[in-house]
């Protein structure tokens, strides 16, 4: 069975901005921290992205995920950054084709690109 079948919070039909891989981006982040947010600016080409499962055990469908969109880029310097993408994020594209409007691909952890980098 497939797990957007398991989870209401994940559906077949459920679409996210897709940046292809070589698009360059701008990517700024708000964190939450009590009284006053740290906001977070990053640039760097896209090497791909993923929306994949995590561990969390707060996550409350049948089959215990939480599925994250996640961002992977390289910055300018040659540093490699994995973003979680959520309602604070805002992407801008800076060079490239402009983001589509599709499903983020499903990824296994034995499909993880981004498990090496961390």
């Amino acid at each position: 069975m497939n797990e957007c079948q398991t989870s209401p919070a994940l559906k077949a039909s459920q679409k996210t901005s897709f940046y292809p891989s070589g698009t360059r981006v701008g990517v700024t982040q708000q964190i939450a921290h009590r009284t006053h947010v740290y906001p977070i600016s990053v640039t760097g080409r896209v090497m791909g992205q993923e929306r994949q499962a995590s561990g969390s055990w707060f996550a409350r469908n049948p089959r215990h995920r939480l599925w994250l969109d996640r961002l992977i880029l390289e910055k300018d310097d040659g540093e490699k950054i994995v973003l979680n993408l959520d309602e604070f994020t805002h992407v801008t594209v800076l060079e490239g084709p402009p983001a589509e409007e599709k499903a983020a691909p499903l990824i296994t952890a034995d499909q993880d690109r981004a498990g090496a980098l961390t």
